[in-house]
This record gives C-alpha cells, structure tokens and sequence, in this order.
C-alpha cells in the first residue's frame, strides 16, 4: 500500500531539498540583498542579450549592421517586422529564437549567479539535493511528459474545428528543414528551462522554505510567484502558469531536485512550439477561462502529480532515474556559511 496523503504531505515538508538550508538563505537582509543585486544583473544581462541576439542575426540572418543611420533604421525596421511575425516560418522562428533565448535565459542565470554568491552556496544547492545533477531523472521527467500530456493535448487539438496547423508543419513543407526547427527548439528550450526550474524551484523555493514549512503554503506560493513573473496577467495565462508553478514545486520538493521539474517543464514547451503555437514576441491574445480550460488545466495538475508519483513508487525506474539519491533530511550535510 502506498503512502498516505498525511504521509506524503510529511515528506513534502521534510524533502531533502529544504533540509539542508544555509545560514544565508535564512536572512531576510541577504534575501533582499539578492533582490536588489539581481535586479541590477538582470538589466545588465539582458543588455549583453540583446546584444549577443543583433550580432547573431548580423552574422547569419543578413541583418544590416549599424555602421550608419541609414543601416541602424533599417536594422530597427526588420527588428519590428519580427515583432510582428507570426513565427510559423522556419526564417522566422529561428530569428525569434535568437531574439527571444538569450534575452531570458542571460538575465535568468545573472540571478542565480547573484544568489549563489549573496548565499555563499554553490549553484549545484539550486538544482539538486542528490551528489550529482540526476539527468537520468530530467530525461523521466521529459519522457512521461511526451508519453502522457502529449497525446492528450494531440487529440484534444484534432478535435478542435478551431485550432491552427501544427507549427512543425508550417514552418517548411522540407522534412529536413522541419528537423532543424525541432533541433532549433531542443538547443533553444532546455537551457530555458533549466534556467527558470533553479530560479522559481531552486533559489526560491529554498527561500520561501526559511519562511513556510507548510508544502501546501510553498507550492501555492511558488506558483504564484512563477506566474506573476511570466507579467502576463490575462485569467488564462496566469492560472496555466500558476497550475504548472505549483505542480513544479511539488516534483521539486517530492524527489529532492529540479531535475525531473527541468524535463517536464522542457516537454511542455516543446510540446507548445512543435505542436500548438510558434514562439513570437507578441503578446498573447487573452482567452475566457470556461470550464473545458479548467477541466484542462485539472488535468496538467493530476498528470504531474500521478507523474511523479510513478517515479516515487516505481521501484526500478526510481532506482534507474537516481530519484533515491537525494540525500535523506536526517543525514543532509548543510553547506558551511562562509
């Protein structure tokens, strides 16, 4: 017989990746020291992204270089018919991309790299309570994600008179071209992820932890905070990504890691730009929340749960992915302080 939900609620509570918090990441004064500090990084970082992302389309989009005037508004000019690009053709995906990654994914890590040395830990306290980063369990995470969202998500948008053709299919009629935007999206979405999992299930969780031991408070919590940060406030937008906030949170804290967190939240994206809608730097159009969205997004939230529950139960997966090596909260060593 499985655990109860007391039980499991008790290990929530006592998960290996909260056992271990260092003195700094128990002070209010660091705590909003990292703010600040980060806020700086962030603006810096997304500079240098900006930068990274014209010199990239200078180099291998044909964009003009600023040498003059002339040049410098024509650049601006192809920036806004980007701005304006509905994103389902190969050009203009990977130019979104190139646009779009290094703009999040800098100032993201400028944060964490601010934490860490505000809290003196050391990244690795960000993303796992195991000795090594477990990619065996991201590759779960990825792979159950693939095995049992996506083809709810299929189904449900074949049966949609509504929806639109699948942007792997609009992006080029070429096969090969369609596996370039595949690969295009593996490179570009990983390291996204990855990013926002030790920022949101990482740096903050553990954060919020020296505040609330209650799971249920951190999980609710995280998700709000995960959803705010995303600035898009329409009820659709926000209570998605509030749902796989907190669903996030709870992979988090019951297998010691952002690991499996990292996968399932790398499949949802992919499953989004490959299947659903292109990347565009527009923002989204808001929708109502009628009882068919709620209905959908009850069932992201128990297929995350039911998801990581496998992972927990299954013994020989378990054993497979290393979700028994996050170090038990008895035994977990704190990093020292300083």
């Amino acid at each position: 017989m499985g655990p109860t939900m007391s039980a499991v609620t008790a290990q929530l509570s006592g998960s290996a990746f909260i056992a271990n918090l260092g003195p700094g990441e128990k002070s209010i004064a660091r705590f909003l020291l990292t703010l600040l500090l980060g806020a700086v990084a962030f603006v810096m970082a997304a500079v240098v992204g900006v930068f990274v992302s014209f010199g990239v389309l200078i180099a291998f989009a044909g964009w003009p270089a600023p040498t003059d005037l002339a040049r410098l508004q024509s650049l601006l000019r192809r920036f806004l018919d980007l701005v304006a690009s509905d994103g389902r053709s190969l050009d203009s995906a990977l130019q979104i991309m190139a646009v779009a990654i290094p703009d999040n994914v800098f100032p993201i890590f400028a944060v964490i790299g601010v934490a860490a040395l505000v809290h003196q830990r050391p990244l690795g306290a960000f993303a796992t309570s195991a000795p090594r980063f477990r990619w065996r369990l991201l590759i779960g995470g990825l792979a159950l994600s693939l095995l049992i969202i996506g083809p709810y998500m299929i189904i449900g948008q074949w049966l949609d008179p509504k929806a639109t053709a699948a942007p792997l299919l609009t992006v080029s009629r070429d096969n090969g071209q369609r596996a370039l935007y595949v690969v295009a999206c593996i490179v570009a979405f990983l390291p996204a992820a990855l990013g926002e999992e030790m920022l949101f299930r990482g740096w903050l969780l553990r954060q919020t932890s020296g505040v609330f031991r209650n799971p249920a408070v951190l999980i609710v919590l995280n998700g709000v905070v995960f959803a705010a940060a995303h600035l898009q406030f329409a009820p659709d937008a926000f209570l998605e990504r509030l749902i796989l906030g907190a669903a996030f949170a709870y992979m988090t804290l019951r297998l010691g890691g952002i690991e499996f967190s990292t996968g399932a939240h790398f499949a949802n994206n992919l499953i989004v730009v490959l299947l659903f809608e292109p990347l565009t730097l527009r923002a989204p159009p808001s929708n109502p929340v009628t009882i068919d969205v709620l209905a959908e997004y009850a069932f992201l939230l128990g297929s995350f749960i039911v998801m990581t529950e496998i992972i927990v139960r299954w013994t020989p997966l378990r054993r497979w992915t290393g979700a028994d090596r996050a170090t038990p909260p008895a035994t977990a060593a704190a990093e020292p302080a300083s």
